[in-house]
C-alpha cells in the first residue's frame, strides 16, 4: 500500500514521567509494562516512535499544525526496479531539510518481481538505493517488499526470501550500519503463514504489520503475529495505518470505531516500539468506484473532537517526537553526531 521534542529525553536519564512540559496521561501504562528492548538495530530503549505519511504536503502540514510533538518518521516510497534513484534521494534530502528538527525516513521499498532481483536484474536499483541511503547522513528505516504477503504484490516465499538477502548483503556491504530493515506483514494478506516468508533473523531488525480497519485491532493473526514478534524479541512496527472505511469526520464515533482502539493495541503490547499513521483525503485523492475512493478523510485534524484526542495522545510520554539530531541518536542507541570542522 503506497502511498524527537522533549520525549526523546526518554532515552536519557530522566525518568518518564519527569520531562519538562509533558503532562501525565490518565491512561499512560505503568512503565514496567512498557519496557522490553531487545537491542535490535535503531530500537529505542523505551517508547513508541511517531510517525506520519505519506506525502510531502500532508507531512508538512501536519508537522506544522501539531505543536510540540511533532513526528519523529517521515514515510515515503520507492521501487527497487528504479535504476536511477539520484532525483529521488535528493528530493527527499530536500524535503527533511525543510524541518528544524531532526526527522527519520521511514521507506516502503517496491521489490517488484522477486525472482528478476534474484537473478541481479535489479543490482543497479540495489546499489542506486545503498548510495542514496549513504546520502542521508541519518538514520533510516526500510521496509523491503512491504506486505510480502499480500497478493496484490504477488510474490512468493523462496523468490521474496533471497530478493530481501540480496538487498540486505548490499546494505551491510555499504557500511549503512544506521539503517534498520523492516519485514512488513498484512493481516488481510491471503498467506496467512507469514513464517514462510522470513528470511531469517540474521537479515532483519524489525518486524512490522499494515493495520488498516478496524477489525484489523481484533483478527487472531494480527495478534499472532505481535506475539511472536515478541518470542523472536523483534520490535515491531506499524508500518502503515488509516481509519479505512472510517475516516475522522464523525467524531466521537470515529475515534471510538478507530482511534481507541488502535491507542489500544499500541498500549498493550510493549514491543510495538513504532506507529506510522497515513493521515490523508483518501476520497478527494482517488475517483468515485475507485478501490480507494470509499476509504475515507483520515486528516486528524478536520474533526475538532478527533484533532483533541489525538494532539492529547500524543502528550503521553510513551511516545517519541522529533527532537534534535543527538537527542534522536542517543535514543535509538547510536553514536553521536561527527563534530562539524570551524568554518575558517
Amino acid at each position: 500500500m503506497k502511498f524527537l521534542t522533549l520525549a526523546f529525553f526518554l532515552a536519557l536519564a530522566l525518568p518518564l514521567a519527569a520531562q519538562e512540559g509533558v503532562a501525565p496521561h490518565a491512561e499512560a501504562p505503568k512503565a514496567a509494562e512498557k519496557e522490553v528492548f531487545y537491542g535490535r538495530r535503531l530500537e529505542p530503549r523505551r517508547g513508541v516512535l511517531h510517525g506520519i505519511g505519506q506525502s510531502d504536503d500532508i507531512f508538512a502540514e501536519y508537522y506544522a499544525q501539531i505543536g510540540a510533538t511533532k513526528p519523529a518518521l517521515l514515510m515515503t516510497y520507492v521501487s527497487l526496479s528504479r535504476a536511477d534513484k539520484t532525483k529521488y534521494f535528493e528530493n527527499l534530502r530536500a524535503q527533511l531539510a525543510k524541518y528544524d528538527s531532526f526527522v527519520i525516513p521511514q521507506i516502503g521499498v517496491g521489490l517488484g518481481k522477486a525472482q528478476e532481483v534474484v537473478d541481479g536484474k535489479h543490482d543497479a536499483g540495489i546499489e542506486s538505493l545503498c548510495i542514496g541511503l549513504k546520502s542521508l547522513n541519518r538514520p533510516a528505516f526500510v521496509r523491503i517488499g512491504y506486505e510480502f504477503n499480500g497478493e496484490w504484490n504477488n510474490l512468493q516465499p523462496e523468490p521474496f526470501k533471497a530478493a530481501w538477502i540480496r538487498v540486505v548483503k548490499a546494505l551491510r556491504a555499504h557500511g549503512l550500519n544506521d539503517v534498520a530493515t523492516v519485514w512488513c506483514y498484512a493481516p488481510e494478506g491471503m498467506h496467512k503463514n507469514y513464517m514462510d516468508y522470513f528470511p531469517g533473523e540474521e537479515w532483519v531488525d524489525w518486524w512490522a504489520i499494515d493495520l488498516f480497519s478496524p477489525e484489523h485491532f481484533t483478527v487472531g493473526d494480527t495478534h499472532l503475529f505481535l506475539k511472536d514478534a515478541a518470542k523472536g524479541r523483534f520490535p515491531v512496527m506499524i508500518g502503515e495505518s488509516t481509519p479505512r472505511w472510517v475516516g475522522v469526520d464523525r467524531g466521537e464515533k470515529s475515534w471510538r470505531t478507530w482511534f481507541a482502539r488502535y491507542f489500544k493495541l499500541i498500549r498493550s503490547y510493549p514491543q510495538i516500539k513504532s506507529f506510522c499513521y497515513i493521515t490523508y483525503d483518501w476520497a478527494a485523492k482517488w475517483k468515485p468506484g475507485s478501490t480507494l475512493a470509499d476509504w475515507g478523510d483520515a486528516r486528524v485534524w478536520q474533526d475538532p473532537i478527533v484533532w483533541q484526542k489525538w494532539r492529547a495522545e500524543m502528550q503521553n510520554p510513551l511516545y517519541l517526537h522529533a527532537s534534535t539530531e543527538a537527542q534522536t541518536r542517543a535514543a535509538l542507541g547510536l553514536k553521536p553526531p561527527a563534530p562539524q570542522n570551524p568554518t575558517p
